[in-house]
């Protein structure tokens, strides 16, 4: 199969097929990946309506947001792979594809036939990609879970402030973008070898490198880097609350820094305290807390500015990108809906240049086009 006109780009893997089986948010970022970087993505989805993140609000464009800003530039392929037909489709489709992307309970492809053994088996330059929760091997393969399990059972909750539920999906995101690391390593490495690679990225092992320092920590004893200056105890590492309201991230570890922070605010009697997450802490805390509350955060952004300082203001979602670094040029695009709507996105977060933006696919719309590319009457 070759990339038609409606997926050539100049990115570095231009000429690259990937058939996507995947379903919901990891293998979603994985492909937006792949596809910022030019391959062209074959998105493999169940004709009773498709990947369920086209229905999750809201909607815009008679699609999910979630779905249009992630798999945009994709083409949609509706097969049932629980049918031979299905199943023998994606076969003829994994012959000449390049990578396999599919995120299945453990023993559901191999059922299909769609597993690694068997398309390796058809095709030996295949590098499969497996987004499991468990991974396939040991007592929790059996299980499911979703980005909340995964953030729990690895102890990276316990490590997050507060009680709450994070807002963004850690295990998933991480989780895409390790595979993407082991799947550009696995083309890589095939230039030299000629042969393919299974990747496993279990999605309860994406927390890892969240936990490598919180880790060591840990086994040396604790009370370390993280429990003493970056949990937000210590009075040089924390927010804080200014005159209006609004809040300042203050990152003032390095001592040259604690000290112009400490002579901008008046406050020089402070400089034994910065690292303290005791008594001493708080009341320094305290006493900064009181000198920032009397301006607003406009004055000590552009004061901390004139030092050089890395202390930041505290944006939500809609302040960033009106004031913060993602305000930027460049850093969104507009992607076009199935219904015609036009409708705002982050744009490619992978610096290597830029791919044409292409609209969101209709589920199925590209069904026709590639089963004819395989010879398949449709």
């Amino acid at each position: 199969m070759t990339a038609t006109t409606a997926t050539d780009s100049a990115g570095p893997l231009a000429g690259l097929l990937v058939v996507d089986l995947s379903r919901m948010l990891p293998g979603a970022v994985l492909a937006r990946q792949l596809i910022d970087l030019g391959a062209r993505l074959i998105k493999v989805e169940d004709p009773t309506g498709g990947d369920p993140m086209r229905a999750a609000p809201p909607i815009v464009g008679g699609v999910g947001a979630g779905f249009a800003t992630l798999l945009r530039g994709s083409e949609s392929v509706c097969l049932d792979l629980r049918s031979e037909a299905g199943a023998a489709a994606v076969l003829r489709l994994a012959k000449s594809a390049d990578v396999v992307v599919e995120s299945f309970r453990t023993g559901t492809t191999k059922r299909w036939g769609l597993d690694a053994e068997s398309l390796l088996a058809l095709n030996p330059r295949l590098v499969y990609c497996s987004l499991s929760s468990y991974g396939h091997g040991g007592e929790w393969a059996e299980r499911v879970g979703h980005d909340l399990n995964f953030v729990a059972t690895s102890g990276l909750l316990s490590l997050l402030p507060g009680t709450g539920v994070p807002a963004v999906q850690l295990a998933d995101v991480t989780a895409a973008l390790l595979a993407t690391s082991g799947i550009l390593a696995a083309l890589l490495a095939r230039q030299q070898s000629g042969r393919g690679a299974v990747i496993e990225q279990p999605l309860a092992a994406a927390p890892l490198p969240f936990l490598a320092w919180a880790w060591a920590d840990a086994a040396a004893g604790g009370a370390g880097v993280l429990d003493v200056l970056l949990a937000g105890d210590a009075p040089c590492y924390r927010r804080y609350p200014c005159g209006d309201r609004l809040e300042l991230a203050v990152a003032v570890i390095e001592p040259k820094f604690w000290g112009s922070f400490l002579d901008m605010l008046g406050l020089p009697h402070l400089a034994g305290a910065g690292f303290d997450p005791g008594d001493e802490g708080r009341r320094a805390a305290r006493e900064i807390g009181e000198v920032l509350a009397s301006r607003p955060r406009a004055h000590w952004l552009e004061e901390a500015a004139a030092r050089s300082l890395p202390i930041s203001a505290v944006h939500d979602l809609a302040s960033a990108r009106i004031e913060g670094p993602c305000s930027r040029p460049g850093i969104e695009e507009r992607i076009t809906t199935p219904d015609g709507e036009v409708l705002s996105s982050l744009a490619p977060w992978i610096a290597f240049g830029r791919t044409p933006v292409r609209p969101v696919p209709a589920l199925g719309e590209h069904t026709a086009a590639v089963l004819e590319e395989l010879g398949i009457a449709h």
